[in-house]
C-alpha cells in the first residue's frame, strides 16, 4: 500500500460536522454506488487507496448473524466487525 496515495473519505471525528452540513446522504449514496450497504459500514475510517495496482475502498464492516442482527465479538466484548476492501467503482464526492 502506498501511503502517499491514501484518501480518507470519512473519519468518525467528522460525523457531527457531516450531519450538520447535511452531507451524510452524499456519503451513503457513494457507498451504495460502490455496492456497499451503508447499514453494514461501521463507524470507522473509510479510505480510498491503491492496492496491487487497483484503487480500493477500505472500510470496517459490521458483522451480522444468520438472522441479520449485529452481534458481539466474544473475544473483545465489542461489536463484531472486520476490515474489508472492495474495488472502487465510483470516485468519492469532492467534499
Amino acid at each position: 500500500m502506498d501511503l502517499h496515495n491514501v484518501r480518507t473519505v470519512f473519519h468518525p471525528d467528522w460525523r457531527a460536522r457531516l450531519l450538520k452540513a447535511g452531507q451524510m446522504p452524499l456519503l451513503q449514496d457513494w457507498l451504495r454506488a460502490n455496492g456497499l450497504d451503508p447499514r453494514d459500514v461501521d463507524l470507522a475510517p473509510i479510505t480510498v487507496e491503491q492496492h496491487d495496482g487497483q484503487r480500493v475502498i477500505r472500510y470496517t464492516a459490521a458483522l451480522r448473524d444468520a438472522d441479520g442482527h449485529r452481534y458481539r465479538d466474544p473475544v473483545t466484548g465489542g461489536a463484531a466487525r472486520e476490515v474489508r476492501t472492495v474495488q472502487l467503482l465510483v470516485e468519492p464526492p469532492a467534499e
